[in-house]
């Protein structure tokens, strides 16, 4: 009965090889023998560097830090607020009974279902317009905040269409902050 540990020393799993760590400009070194592999090898957090599109000088001459992202971040914001302002003061200035039914007798019913759609396209497209603004305010992913960018065109503001005026704007520098985006 003593010698009961030894098959017990036999069932257990092996101790799993070491993690090495890498910079990202250093070549992994030789494979160890085939009898253990590494479990893997994995770059250190500390090594990782900001993107070259934001440290280091453009081909053109300017420098790698520029506040395009954010500017269009910030014009998307101002579109979706705009948008979002129109909605509240809509919503809270419905027509009278009267002004409805005089407006609903002379325009065809297509016409009304059209508005009313085009009404919760704007929601869509503000809400669209509030993600992207943030994306590219913190320079996550280009190609979301400039689909975003796209729907803030569909944005309806205060009086008519100011959101969309500053979504095309805004659509602009999107456009033209590519290289400063993460991806």
């Amino acid at each position: 009965m003593a010698d009961g540990s030894g098959g017990e020393d036999e069932k257990r799993r092996p101790n799993p090889p070491p993690v090495e760590f890498l910079k990202p400009d250093e070549a992994p070194p030789p494979l160890p023998p085939r009898d253990q592999p590494p479990a893997a090898w994995v770059p250190r957090p500390e090594d990782f560097r900001a993107p070259a599109s934001w440290t280091s000088q453009q081909p053109g001459g300017a420098p790698g830090a520029s506040n395009l992202p954010r500017i269009a971040g910030v014009l998307l914001l101002v579109s979706a607020v705009l948008g979002m302002a129109g909605a509240v003061y809509n919503a809270v200035n419905l027509p009278s009974p009267s002004d409805y039914a005089n407006f609903t007798q002379n325009n065809t019913p297509s016409i009304v279902a059209i508005l009313q759609i085009c009404g919760l396209v704007s929601i869509w497209a503000q809400a669209m317009a509030l993600l992207g603004g943030i994306m590219a305010f913190q320079r996550m992913n280009w190609k979301l905040p400039l689909v975003c960018a796209i729907f803030s065109l569909a944005t309806l503001g205060i009086v008519y269409f100011e959101a969309s005026l500053v979504g095309v704007v805004a659509l602009l520098f999107t456009i033209r902050a590519r290289p400063y985006f993460l991806s």
